[in-house]
């Protein structure tokens, strides 16, 4: 099936939520880390795991101030993409090529206040029946690789909910209205209060329409190249017809109902009204 309205809805919403928190609430926090060797059956065997104890790693150039990792060192050496290096950003990780090594990696990156997934689970599913890895921010006296694929709070959930297309205009043209929801799980009320409050004034932004291809990750979770920016990715997709965020509205989860959770976790909740005017099939 060839790519269709919702498929690039979904990916220009989640490039431009991630934009959007890390830039005005510059939310990430730069580290330095060592990283540790662990097995993983489902990678290929050319390729030998290792983790650092955070992530999802800021990908994004456009980010004032992130540090974007291009690679890790090996003692004092440094080997990156050139060198058969892959930096796994959704895990954590870099991915060695060649076998095991004794050496100390290290490596430099900044971690997401808030890893993004998109999810069909259902709100009660995300917030009631998951029970996640709190991959906190502050140093521990316990260093070690954070698991793979799992999900880690805290984190944002988005989902495309419901649409629905109204006439707008003569010749065909239609007003297409999405609601797209966020579920944010946070471990502390401060840590919260300032996604929602963020995303509270996006009302009237403007959201770029980027096709899948221009998604920047790999399979592995690196670089498609050997940067990415959404300012620069989004250029080529200017001159189309924007998504614009009609209207925003914030809401949290009580006290008392925080006590039927199978995480201690402070729960929010964004929905967006996205509006397109378009021409169906085009």
């Amino acid at each position: 099936m060839k790519e269709q309205f919702q498929h690039k809805l979904t990916t220009s919403f989640a490039l431009w939520f991630d934009n959007f928190l890390l830039t005005k609430g510059e939310a990430y926090t730069n580290t330095t880390g060592k990283f540790f060797y662990y097995d993983d059956p489902r990678l290929d065997s050319t390729y030998k795991a290792y983790g650092s104890p955070y992530k999802q790693w800021v990908t994004d150039s456009s980010i004032a101030g992130a540090t974007i990792p291009s690679g890790v060192y090996f003692g004092s050496n440094f080997s990156g993409r050139a060198n058969g290096i892959v930096l796994d950003f959704d895990n954590g990780r870099a991915l060695v090529s060649g076998s095991q090594t004794d050496a100390d990696i290290t490596g430099e990156f900044a971690v997401k206040d808030f890893s993004i997934y998109l999810t069909n689970d259902t709100e009660d599913d995300l917030i009631i029946e998951n029970k996640y890895v709190v991959n906190s921010r502050l140093p521990s006296a316990d260093w070690n690789y954070i698991e793979p694929y799992d999900d880690v709070v805290p984190a944002a959930f988005l989902s495309i909910a419901q649409g629905e297309n109204k006439p707008f205009a003569f010749g065909g043209m239609i007003d297409t209205e999405i609601q797209a929801k966020a579920v944010i799980l946070a471990d502390n009320p401060y840590q919260l209060d300032g996604a929602l409050s963020i995303f509270m004034d996006s009302l009237n932004e403007a959201i770029t329409p980027i096709p899948m291809s221009g998604y920047p990750i790999t399979e592995l979770g690196d670089l498609k190249g050997d940067s990415y920016s959404y300012t620069t990715a989004k250029q080529p997709y200017t001159g189309e017809d924007i998504f614009y965020v009609d209207k925003v509205k914030t809401s949290k989860l009580s006290d008392r109902t925080k006590n039927v959770l199978a995480n201690e976790l402070y729960v929010g909740f964004i929905d967006f009204d996205i509006q397109k005017a378009r021409m169906r099939f085009s």
